[in-house]
């Protein structure tokens, strides 16, 4: 729920306060004087950046642009959304007090504030060498890739519409066919979908049951999550021939792919622990 307390409270950080000329450091009373301070030749030297230096801060600004663009085309940060508008809808539901709001918020923002997310994602990107990365980055910006977020991103804006709730009730009545569903379901497991869904739960409803001493889990919920994300996806490529399924999933299986997708559900599963 965009605009909840929750999820305000887990997307604000702590700005440190700027240092005035009146708290320290350089103040009002010294002036120009004290930075001008006579200096040698060689301090002349000590503040210039050697080429070595130089070189060295611009691969690390290229390596965390880098890691920032992988990132962003991943769509991964939306597991911290998710994350957010499951104890939000549990908090409502329950109609928990604020204290018991702040207490959630305090437990989950160590993994889901979306510093802490960004920064879980990334760790699972050092055990890439520099080639593997340039891989990864191409083929989550491939065009095929790109397009399928593309209609995720569609998707997620219309899960609320009429036409969408709609469309999940004639699949209810009318499923697809099975070859159609078997297809949905390996992309899935190609995209590691509902896995990453299930450990951010996994990772939820403890802190949410540690709160809320009353409430459990619905029952099965795992059942009931492979039944949304499969019926999710028979949405999003309502139109999507059924080679090209095939030909999506199959890009989604490249090995380096496959190799981050399961260290950020390892890192998960692990700080959820």
């Amino acid at each position: 729920m965009q605009g909840s307390m929750l999820a305000v409270l887990l997307a604000s950080t702590i700005a440190m306060p700027a240092i005035s000329a009146e708290q320290g450091g350089i103040n009002a009373a010294q002036g120009i004087s004290a930075i001008s301070m006579p200096v040698t030749n060689n301090a002349e030297a000590d503040v210039q950046l050697s080429a070595e230096e130089l070189a060295r801060q611009q691969a690390a600004e290229q390596a965390q642009q880098q890691l920032e663009a992988i990132i962003g085309a991943s769509g991964l940060q939306g597991l911290g959304e998710q994350a957010r508008n499951l104890a939000q809808q549990v908090l409502n539901e329950t109609q928990a007090p604020l204290g018991f709001q702040y207490d959630v918020v305090d437990r989950l923002t160590p993994l889901w504030a979306p510093d802490a997310l960004q920064n879980t994602l990334a760790s699972a990107l050092a055990s890439l060498d520099d080639q593997q990365r340039e891989l990864l980055q191409s083929t989550l910006n491939s065009r095929r890739l790109q397009n399928a977020r593309n209609k995720e991103l569609s998707a997620i804006a219309d899960q609320n519409s009429r036409n969408y709730q709609d469309y999940i009730s004639r699949l209810r009545q009318q499923p697809p066919a099975p070859a159609r569903v078997a297809l949905i379901k390996q992309l899935d497991e190609a995209m590691q979908f509902s896995a990453l869904l299930s450990v951010t739960r996994s990772s939820v409803y403890p802190q949410l049951q540690a709160v809320l001493r009353d409430w459990q889990p619905p029952e099965n919920w795992q059942a009931g999550l492979q039944r949304d994300v499969t019926e999710f996806l028979l949405y999003v490529h309502r139109t999507t021939p059924n080679d090209e399924l095939q030909r999506l999933a199959q890009a989604y299986r490249e090995p380096v792919l496959q190799q981050w997708l399961a260290g950020v559900k390892q890192s998960l599963s692990g700080q959820a622990g």
